[in-house]
């Protein structure tokens, strides 16, 4: 019997398929900006999570993993990095703009929080990381370009996305434009293998890249 598609091996990088694997695709960026995603252990092997993408895109990032018993999180301090900015929209966050970069000191790692939004509010405020780092948010009107999940608030961005517009603004268009396009094979890669869009339906080259 034909194995369902939901079914197959995936890899264990991008957790695709392995023949819709986009590892080879990934951008590779090295850039000033260093990016670290913790990411609740719940969500770790979701196909959906985009989190992980960091790991393929950025060679300058790390993905930690919180939740596991007896595995704290723990980063190294890197004196190279002289100001750190959680990505969290919450009570007092600043927002990213040019401005606000102007009078912070470069280069900046960039910390976010993958989870839920109670997850990620636990991580901002709890984690030796994030704790004592300053926290900005996306400026206003910023939507999401692609949607995995159904019914979503088109004004809520998936980690990699978020990630995708800080560091426009933080490195600048063109980093932008190179992740946009890795993500948006990801992203049509993941709707086709949940069903939502048929084989005949995706932009050309989304299949065979």
């Amino acid at each position: 019997m034909r194995q369902k598609l939901n079914q197959r091996l995936r890899c264990p990088d991008c957790r695709m398929h392995l023949e819709l694997c986009v590892c080879h695709l990934s951008p590779r960026l090295d850039l000033q900006t260093r990016v670290e995603v913790v990411i609740h252990y719940a969500d770790i092997r979701k196909m959906s999570n985009s989190g992980r993408l960091v790991a393929l895109a950025l060679p300058n990032s790390a993905v930690h993993i919180r939740g596991l018993k007896d595995k704290p999180v723990e980063a190294a301090t890197d004196k190279e990095y002289r100001t750190d900015l959680a990505l969290f929209p919450g009570h007092g966050s600043v927002e990213l703009n040019d401005k606000f970069l102007s009078e912070i000191t470069r280069p900046v790692r960039l910390l976010i929080p993958d989870g839920s939004w109670n997850q990620a509010s636990s991580m901002v405020k709890r984690e030796p990381l994030m704790k004592n780092a300053v926290k900005v948010h996306l400026p206003a009107g910023i939507q999401a370009k692609y949607r995995i999940r159904a019914q979503e608030d088109p004004f809520k961005l998936c980690t990699f996305e978020a990630i995708i517009r800080a560091l426009g603004v933080i490195e600048g268009s063109r980093a932008e434009e190179k992740l946009d396009a890795f993500f948006r094979v990801w992203i049509y890669r993941s709707l086709y293998i949940k069903g939502r869009i048929a084989k005949a339906d995706m932009p050309r080259g989304m299949l065979t890249a």
